[in-house]
């Protein structure tokens, strides 16, 4: 037989083993054949094997192997022995056979490998071991076969080729097929997805995970490739500095993505791209904002958005303000965006709450005229003026604001202090007559528009005991009350206010002596009693408590976390403060590490017995 075999033209022998490889990786479906025989030789020891054909041949377990060998000439009819060894080099078997005349060995099925994998040594002795040679095989598990589904789909325009799948065998050998059709391989197979198709700018590419093992479970391999453009996003500032580049959203592999400008991506075909509307700046009032900042992925390249230098510009005004903004006359809001260089011109006008109140404009600050370079709080600092009618058979002389002058009709400050000057005739302790009686009051505070008329009245002394400022109204007309002569027959009525102090103090009337609403028919001694009370705010919640108040500070805290009452006092929850000033107290909350250490170790722990389980 192996004369017949070596008789055999080698291109007839390796074009009939080519046909029958190709007919077997057709039913197959391109697995790697085993110990084909190829016309391969190997040498060693001056023996010549045919079967096997070369050094390192792959056997399965259960299958049988032919040894097929010439030794030299002159141990032609004598005995030799084929020696099998496990890959623990300890002996197998040993098979004596005879050498025909022409020094071949041939031993069909000479030997059936058993479930021991690994590296087999065969070696034939001849003439007790004058001549020995020896080879090498492998025995390896036979792997079964997995039908697996090739397959891709495309978001955009078709790929310009078909994606290829390499595949790495058990065995080792490797082959590259289109991600197409249907395959059938060895459990254990790895494969490797073509991850990316570049041309130039543009490029499908998946991510699909591109690297794996098929294994029994494993039906198909059907990546999604997207089509996509390499694009920079790029932007572009007017004016300014300190700014924090902007942030852009984009599609990639169908999924959210986030770069900051100036970046060059990857970006799928038609998706929509956002950047940050506004840079922010370092500067309070400062910021840059574009109008250009979406769009949609349309071609590769430059993507630019400009972005525009602005400063708030913050009006404090109690009436509408007026302005010509770059040559347009514009109402101001109470906070304006201004692009860098823009020109405020205020305008100076009266505005008028009613026939009997208006507002006059004192003055801008900073100015009048204003170019916006910078964060910018327009003041306007107004009075408030009211109609004060006068009607008096005399000319009534008048304190105002202190000044001794003529009282007469006309517009008077918000605040002004009136004060009629009457003839007095004194008739007794606390009683009086007076040229005129003035109405409403013969002393007032212009704090909204009153007509004074004068007429002759009597009046009595009204005696007013109070740390704050008492507040009444007269005959219906509020006014602030002091000790002085009262018209016979007024009615006064106290009114209840809280006097603050500051924002955190403020005295409240807790009693009013004689009575809080009396009519005058003689002298009167008014005497207000009240309390000091003082703003407490506990985690972040104020009220007020009067002056030598008790309160407890409760807080329930996590068994995880540690917490401390700080500000005014530095307590902790539970305990007792009494209240002799305005006080801040806040909550501050911190992580118990002993505890929080625990629970990450447990999380630690069971995460780490979730990786080797999956592992396994």
């Amino acid at each position: 037989m192996l004369k017949a075999f070596l008789r055999t033209p080698l291109w007839i022998i390796l074009s009939d083993m080519e046909m029958k490889a190709k007919h077997i990786l057709s039913l197959i479906g391109l697995i790697p054949l085993v110990a084909l025989i190829t016309g391969a030789v190997y040498s060693s020891g001056g023996i010549t094997f045919y079967s096997p054909s070369y050094n390192g041949e792959t056997y399965y377990v259960g299958q049988s192997i032919t040894i097929d060998a010439i030794v030299p000439q002159q141990f032609a009819t004598d005995g030799a022995t084929i020696n099998f060894f496990f890959p623990n080099s300890s002996l197998a078997v040993t098979i004596p056979v005879q050498i025909n005349g022409s020094g071949g060995i041939y031993v069909r099925n000479a030997y059936t490998f058993p479930n021991v994998q690994g590296t087999w040594q065969i070696t034939i002795e001849v003439a007790g071991g004058v001549a020995v040679g020896s080879i090498n095989v492998n025995v390896i598990q036979r792997t079964p076969l997995v039908t697996v589904h090739l397959g891709y789909s495309v978001i955009g325009q078709p790929i310009p080729q078909t994606p290829n799948i390499t595949l790495t065998f058990p065995n080792g050998s490797t082959t590259t097929v289109p991600l197409q059709g249907t395959i059938n391989v060895p459990s254990g197979t790895l494969y490797q997805v073509e991850s990316a198709i570049t041309e130039g700018n543009i490029r499908w590419a998946t991510n699909y995970v591109s690297t794996g093992t098929i294994t029994p479970t494993t039906t198909s391999i059907t990546p999604t490739y997207y089509q996509q453009y390499l694009v920079t996003f790029n932007y572009t500032v007017q004016g300014g500095n300190g700014y924090t580049p902007p942030t852009v959203y984009y599609h990639s592999l169908g999924t959210n993505e986030t770069a900051e400008a100036p970046a060059t991506v990857w970006v799928d075909v038609n998706s929509a791209y956002t950047y940050s509307p506004q840079l922010q700046s370092s500067v309070q009032g400062e910021r840059w904002i574009t109008t250009n900042y979406t769009g949609i992925v349309k071609a590769p390249g430059e993507i630019n958005a400009y972005y525009i230098n602005q400063y708030l510009v913050t009006l404090q005004s109690q009436v509408s303000v007026y302005a010509i903004v770059n040559g347009v006359n514009e109402t101001l809001n109470s906070t304006n965006w201004f692009t860098q260089g823009t020109t405020i011109k205020l305008e100076n006008i009266t505005h008028y709450v009613s026939s009997t109140e208006r507002y006059m404009i004192a003055n801008f600050s900073p100015s009048a005229l204003i170019t916006v370079n910078q964060p910018t709080t327009i003041t306007v600092n107004t009075i408030i003026q009211y109609l004060i009618n006068v009607n008096s058979p005399v000319q009534l002389g008048a304190f105002i604001n202190g000044e001794n002058e003529s009282l007469t009709s006309g517009w008077y400050n918000q605040g002004t202090t009136i004060k009629i000057e009457n003839l007095t005739y004194y008739m007794g302790s606390g009683e009086r007559l007076i040229i005129g009686k003035v109405l409403p009051a013969p002393q007032l505070t212009v704090n909204a528009s009153y007509t004074i008329t004068a007429t002759t009245i009597t009046q009595y002394f009204v005696n007013v005991s109070s740390p704050i400022p008492v507040q009444v109204l007269i005959n219906g007309s509020k006014a602030t009350l002091n000790s002085s002569w009262i018209n016979s027959g007024t009615t006064i009525q106290v009114l209840n206010y809280t006097y603050n102090v500051s924002p955190q103090e403020r005295i409240i009337i807790v009693g009013i002596s004689p009575s809080q609403s009396f009519t005058v028919k003689s002298p009167v001694n008014l005497k207000l009693l009240t309390t000091t009370q003082y703003l407490v705010t506990i985690n972040g919640v104020s009220k007020f408590y009067n002056s030598g108040s008790k309160i407890i500070l409760n807080a329930s805290v996590p068994f995880y976390e540690t917490a401390m009452f700080k500000g005014t006092y530095n307590v902790s929850p539970g305990s007792a403060i009494t209240v002799n000033q305005p006080i801040t107290e806040t909550l501050v909350v911190s992580p118990n590490y002993l505890i929080l250490g625990v629970i990450a170790a447990v999380i630690i722990i069971v995460m780490a017995v979730v990786v080797i389980l999956l592992r396994r």
